[in-house]
């Protein structure tokens, strides 16, 4: 294992866009952005799958970044529609405005809770969507976000180089402590009723969450083989084990593509997108104590507003 140092490198490219309030980036088709906002570098890939007689579009993958008005809060989401193609990309696309709509919910399990029904409305059973949706409180420096049947995210911690899954598993992940009750954590679409568990994770400087879609843990090698999310896990440390060193975070994703597709030996087969979240250690305009805890109240579901405000 590889050990990291603990000064914080600045690693956005020079020509990041600096994300402002309001702002909202997202969308279902072919994308490489890279983006700043208090507390986190942000970098996007995004690669819908082209069948051999489909023209260009957009497709089933969908990722959804946006700042608050406040300029404290970042929302980040990436959701999959099973299935690529035409079809695919309008309910993509229904799902992002969906997503859009619903932003100023605070708390990630009701946002899941909105969007599941939303989803099922205009989908009618057809097909199903997995999705990450999460928030970035900087005051705190807190991810609180929730997992709906989708593949895990990948927690880099700054001062050990490691590599894990974030889940309710992780050490130092906080969760709702409400008795499960029913089926939790289902893709929308499947049931109207299902439920989300929320999980809330305090980043330190210079640690990465990365967050994918199942292109990346079902990719197969020429001769069969899935590589599953452990496989894929694996890599990751493998990249970052070899002689050049840790990998900064703004290598990472092209290093992750060029070994996907030296594993398959071919590009993706399904649309593919991937996330990267840097905590680069800056800090917004600071807050009061009672100002911090009443908006992480909110956003983790403690408070009584379901609005963030501006």
């Amino acid at each position: 294992m590889s050990t990291m140092t603990a000064t914080i490198q600045p690693t956005a490219p020079d020509d990041a866009h600096k994300l402002q309030c309001m702002e909202v980036w997202g969308g279902a088709s072919q994308a490489d952005h890279a983006a700043s906002v208090p507390g986190l570098d942000l970098y996007v890939h995004s690669t819908p799958y082209r069948e051999a007689d489909e023209g260009p579009g957009g497709g089933g993958d969908v990722y959804y970044i946006s700042r608050c008005g406040s300029g404290r809060i970042t929302r980040i989401a990436l959701a999959d529609v099973a299935g690529h193609g035409s079809g695919v990309h309008e309910l993509a696309e229904q799902l992002r405005r969906a997503m859009r709509k619903s932003v100023n919910i605070a708390n990630q399990s009701k946002l899941a809770r909105s969007l599941n029904r939303t989803f099922d409305s205009f989908n009618r059973g057809e097909r199903f969507a997995t999705a990450l949706l999460g928030t970035y409180f900087a005051p705190t420096d807190h991810f609180v976000f929730v997992n709906a049947g989708h593949p895990p995210p990948f927690l880099r911690k700054h001062a050990t180089g490691e590599w894990m899954e974030l889940d309710a598993e992780t050490a130092g992940v906080l969760s709702d402590p409400t008795p499960v009750i029913g089926i939790r954590n289902l893709p929308l679409g499947v049931i109207d009723s299902t439920d989300y568990l929320q999980l809330a994770y305090k980043l330190d400087p210079g640690d990465c969450v990365l967050m994918y879609t199942d292109a990346y843990s079902e990719s197969m090698r020429p001769g069969g083989g899935m590589i599953g999310a452990g496989g894929f896990l694996d890599l990751l440390r493998e990249l970052d084990n070899g002689e050049s060193g840790p990998l900064r975070p703004s290598e990472i994703i092209g290093a992750v593509n060029d070994a996907m597709d030296a594993y398959r030996g071919a590009p993706a087969q399904d649309d593919q997108t991937i996330v990267l979240m840097h905590h680069n250690g800056t800090n917004p305009e600071k807050l009061s104590l009672g100002e911090k805890f009443s908006i992480l109240g909110q956003v983790l579901g403690l408070g009584k507003l379901d609005t963030v405000p501006a």
